[in-house]
């Protein structure tokens, strides 16, 4: 998987449907996203994504976690 093209950058509030909403800059104030293309019902390209998504844990695992 390659990483998206810079290219791509698009401001936050121009941002169109199906763009990466990932933040790329550092200023917040004037938040530059990614923009790549995304998969459909995803907020972030597959790049972006992989950094984003944590998977869902059974219940009996978080529990688990919580007690020790």
């Amino acid at each position: 998987m390659q990483e998206p093209d810079p290219r791509q950058r698009t401001k936050l509030l121009k941002l169109g449907t199906r763009q990466c909403r990932f933040i790329v800059s550092e200023d917040l104030r004037s938040a530059v996203c990614c923009g790549a293309p995304t998969p459909e019902g995803s907020s972030w390209c597959d790049w972006h994504r992989r950094l984003v998504y944590v998977p869902a844990q059974p219940l009996r695992v978080r529990r688990e976690a919580l007690a020790s």
